[in-house]
């Protein structure tokens, strides 16, 4: 008996298909200036909300359509300070929005600036999907390159 217990185990563990992971990588060049709603107190301040849409391009060539969502949460004093503000975006791989990817993290921000400083990168979650990325998990890694270009790397679960 026991010895058809352990092996009914281990038929289930080997039977049991192996976890794979999918990296994709996204492309773009310089987002455009941000719609800015200036939500907080009168200037930059908590509560400000930037909006991005802008397209943008996989490993495989694909059309990307990306809507950005970026919230101040903390606001720096000082111009050499950094920013901490949330980001919320929806990565977007069919024109009917079916087949997308949503992404949540915080960073911190330049106040001087709409993005993240050249040459740095940020980590970030990935909390969902639709379509062929429904219940999609991992992280993604932006990296903004000194040309102003982006590079978006997903590591999916």
């Amino acid at each position: 008996m026991k010895r058809l217990f352990l092996h009914t185990i281990a038929t289930l563990f080997f039977a049991v298909p192996a976890l794979s992971s999918t990296t994709l990588t996204l492309t773009h060049g310089a987002t455009p200036a941000p719609t800015y709603l200036d939500a907080g107190v009168p200037g930059d301040s908590v509560g400000d909300v930037r909006i991005w849409r802008f397209s943008a391009k996989s490993s495989d060539n694909q059309a990307v359509m990306i809507d950005w969502l970026m919230t101040t949460t903390e606001h720096a004093q000082h111009t050499t300070e950094l920013e901490s503000r949330i980001t919320l975006s929806v990565v977007s791989f069919d024109n009917e929005g079916k087949d997308t990817i949503q992404l949540q993290g915080v960073g911190l921000y330049p106040i001087t600036g709409s993005t993240l400083k050249s040459d740095v990168t940020l980590e970030r979650a990935v909390i969902g999907g639709t379509g062929k990325y429904a219940g999609a998990s991992g992280t993604v890694t932006s990296m903004h390159w000194s040309d102003g270009s982006w590079q978006h790397v997903f590591d999916l679960d």
